[in-house]
């Protein structure tokens, strides 16, 4: 892997395609007016904890460099985001892979550093990952020690600022079987069923470095704790031991180099992810922006009913297709050619980058409209513009996407379906009677009941109750500042208040101080990380 990269001609005709499919402002969606739900009794609030940001302590490794190691910078390259190029084979039969990765990086930090984290998410439990070697191209190994998800990697001389080097990673990676029914069910989108092989955030990726500290947070089953920074991936797959029927889902730009080998660009980015699966039936359709949308699903999804067939895949795909239409009317336009969106064989759904996953048990059901399956698939829709767009912490803020990606439900319910307002308040908020602050870490929660009630439903009260405060031009016209100010970056609760004019702002205090436990926030505002 020493060397490998991605050329400057790639990356420039990449990026002009992915770039190509602006949306035109012009042609607004209205919003339709939807009154205040009921002001629900306040219960107990979910007990909270002191919020610390800090690097996870690992001993000092017990290796060292030899005395004349030297750091030799690239000054060839000419991008400083980070890149990486990867190779890998799938054994599909044995649900193993072997992967070669390096990972161009450039010191923008404005000063030297003795370390760097590499946050591995694979290794939320023994044998997923096994590191094989770690260098810096010149085939001598670096001292690391690995944690949990922290890799932290010492390095022979202070790193320069404005350095760039190449870190070589060999390792494998053993799925595990998905734990249908228990309690890591949630997680299968790093898992395998005995017809689909999901990779999601199978790749390390360099840990995001703030106040001198690089971030990494103690995996759970409840919510997601990643904070992702932007990067450009080049991955090449193989993969052997599979049956004819293979397919693969993957987003980015795509070429099929053979039978069982592909190559996918995806730039600007905070994740490359992939779904592999026997029989796939592949639909696909258009968005008003040209955007394709893609949707893999299994033969389950067409369901026997009384008056015939119904095939939900297509509804799931007509639906996602609508949601993608008014989001980027709302909150700006999605950074990519393709959007693929799977079914999975894990309960609930999941958001990446240019790739969503949506539980199979919705597809098997017969709710139509009013369902699980609008609800879940436009949810994760959103998450292209909450997460992939626009990050945060999702440890530390994680209503700041998953707030947002269930008002986002909010309003698709409003534009296509305006009488089932009241349906969508009761089905999704009203009958859990949520309780709990809207600013709460993931860490406080002790199920997921009590963190979806408190970060997702009280934080759609909370935003519908803005939004009633401030008039419709004002709301929407604040998401999608935030929206187009936070593309790209990772954005803070400060930074999305800060978009309010102070006579906003003050108008919201009543709000913020029924919804968060730490409502006096700073607005005054800063740079995007």
């Amino acid at each position: 892997m020493a060397g490998m990269r991605i050329s400057r001609v790639i990356y420039a005709a990449a990026f002009l395609i992915l770039t190509a499919c602006a949306f035109d402002q012009s042609a607004g969606l209205s919003i339709t007016d939807t009154p205040s739900p009921v002001p629900l009794p306040q219960g107990t609030p979910v007990p909270t904890r002191r919020r610390e940001l800090h690097p996870i302590e690992t001993p000092a490794p017990t290796n060292s460099a030899t005395p004349d190691s030297r750091i030799q910078c690239d000054t060839s390259v000419e991008n400083t985001e980070t890149t990486h190029s990867v190779t890998a084979e799938l054994n599909y039969v044995k649900r193993a892979v072997k992967v070669a990765q390096q990972i161009t990086y450039t010191n923008s930090t404005g000063e030297s550093l003795d370390t760097l984290v590499i946050n591995v998410k694979s290794n939320w439990q023994p044998g997923i990952f096994t590191l094989q070697s770690l260098d810096l191209g010149d085939e001598q190994q670096l001292p690391y020690h690995i944690t949990g998800q922290r890799l932290e990697i010492n390095f022979p001389q202070p790193l320069p600022d404005t350095c760039t080097i190449h870190i070589n990673l060999k390792f494998d990676l053993r799925l595990p079987l998905i734990d249908f029914g228990g309690f890591h069910a949630y997680q299968g989108y790093l898992g395998y069923s005995d017809r689909q092989a999901n990779l999601g955030q199978w790749l390390p990726v360099v840990a995001v470095r703030q106040e001198k500290a690089w971030i990494s947070h103690d995996e759970i089953a409840i919510g997601e704790q990643d904070i992702l920074d932007i990067a450009n991936w080049d991955v090449t797959l193989s993969i052997v031991n599979a049956p004819d029927s293979i397919r693969v889902a993957a987003p980015g730009i795509v070429e099929q180099i053979s039978d069982n080998k592909w190559r996918f660009i995806l730039l600007q980015a905070r994740d490359f992810s992939l779904s592999v699966g026997e029989n796939y039936r592949l639909l696909q359709q258009e968005t008003a922006s040209k955007v394709i949308v893609e949707l893999y699903s299994f033969s389950d999804a067409i369901l026997s009913k009384d008056t015939g067939s119904m095939d939900s895949a297509a509804y799931a795909l007509a639906t996602a297709v609508k949601s993608m239409n008014l989001y980027e009317a709302l909150y700006g336009p999605y950074p990519l050619k393709r959007l693929v969106i799977v079914e999975g064989d894990f309960p609930d759904g999941m958001e990446f980058s240019g790739i969503v996953f949506v539980g199979g048990e919705y597809f098997r059901g017969l709710g139509g409209v009013e369902s699980y399956l609008t609800i879940i698939s436009v949810h994760e829709v959103a998450h292209q513009w909450w997460y992939a767009r626009v990050g945060n912490d999702q440890a530390i803020n994680p209503w700041l996407d998953e707030a947002l990606a269930t008002y986002s439900e909010l309003v698709f319910i409003e534009k296509y379906y305006p009488t089932l307002t009241d349906w969508w308040w009761n089905f999704r908020v009203n009958r859990l009677l949520p309780q709990g602050f809207v600013d709460s870490t993931v860490y406080e929660f002790s199920s997921r009941r009590a963190y979806i009630n408190a970060i997702y439903l009280r934080g759609v009260e909370m935003l519908q109750d803005l939004r009633t405060s401030l008039g419709d031009d004002v709301f929407f016209g604040w998401l999608h500042q935030y929206a187009s100010a936070g593309a790209g970056h990772i954005m803070t609760p400060e930074q999305f208040w800060s978009f309010l004019t102070p006579q906003q702002f003050a108008k919201t205090e009543a709000i913020r101080n029924r919804y968060l436990q730490q409502p006096q926030i700073n607005t005054i505002a800063t740079t995007p990380s």
